[in-house]
């Protein structure tokens, strides 16, 4: 019996009625939870029925499929969650809405190909947060908006096209106060393994619209791609040392939208 149990019995047998009130929270099934904290692995779905004061959150080795809109708006107290070795493959818009305290967020050894440009709007306290060893080809523009309190940024381990869908990341990495793992590129051949760091924004040429990159760089660099659907690849890219490395043929622009 546990301490409250025992509590409920000496009252009861020192004459005083209490009322007996089920706990705020439940740990679900397939989770091992403390007074803050809750471990989760192998569960078919994602559980709800925490208490609203946790603090620590960690999903292992289950079975969602996509982390919809405010999946974690009845536990706002969250400071750390983490995702590792699930199936999920998409993140939505606002799926972390609502933990406005939430520091940390490790989404690691994931499944995830697609993640939607405002999936982390709302998160104005994160310092730490890993998307590592998933199956990341390219990001959205303004995915890292208003994450103004960012210290670490994990990108590591993600099979990223170095065409220009990376060229806004490239150019948002200087202006950062923070540390920013990127990795390898996984394509087109003549990048590969090279390190994204490696790789000079001012040498990307993609294709210019209304006076700006469409990417987010300046005018002068579409210059090569003019005429063209849309301009993925650089037509000439270049590392920092000033070697070239790539002259291919602009692309045509792919079905989804990574702006």
């Amino acid at each position: 019996m546990g301490g409250a149990g025992i509590l409920l019995l000496l009252l009861a047998g020192a004459g005083v009625v209490v009322a007996w009130r089920p706990p705020k929270g439940k740990c679900p099934l397939r989770c091992s939870c403390s007074k803050d904290s809750a471990l989760c692995e192998g569960s078919p779905d994602l559980p709800v029925s925490f208490s609203p004061n946790l603090l620590s959150l960690s999903f292992v080795r289950t079975g969602v499929t996509q982390l919809k809109a405010g999946s974690f708006l009845r536990i706002p107290s969250l400071h750390l969650l983490l995702f590792t070795s699930n199936s999920f493959s998409v993140i939505e818009d606002d799926a972390f809405a609502g933990l406005s305290h939430l520091q940390y967020l490790f989404i690691e050894d994931n499944e995830i190909g697609s993640i939607s440009k405002n999936a982390l709007r709302g998160l104005r306290s994160l310092t730490h947060l890993s998307l590592a060893n998933n199956h990341l080809e390219a990001l959205p523009r303004f995915l890292f908006r208003g994450l103004e309190t960012l210290t670490h940024v994990d990108l590591r381990g993600n099979p990223f096209q170095c065409d220009c869908r990376v060229l806004w990341l490239l150019q948002w990495m200087p202006t950062v106060n923070a540390s920013v793992g990127t990795g390898a590129c996984a394509g087109p051949a003549a990048l590969s393994h090279m390190q994204l760091r490696h790789l000079d924004p001012e040498t990307f040429k993609c294709r210019a619209i209304g006076g700006l990159s469409r990417w987010g760089g300046r005018r002068g660099i579409g210059n090569g791609c003019q005429g063209q659907e849309a301009c993925l690849t650089p037509c000439h890219a270049f590392s920092r040392r000033g070697k070239t490395l790539s002259k291919q043929p602009c692309l045509p622009e792919p079905p989804f939208s990574h702006l």
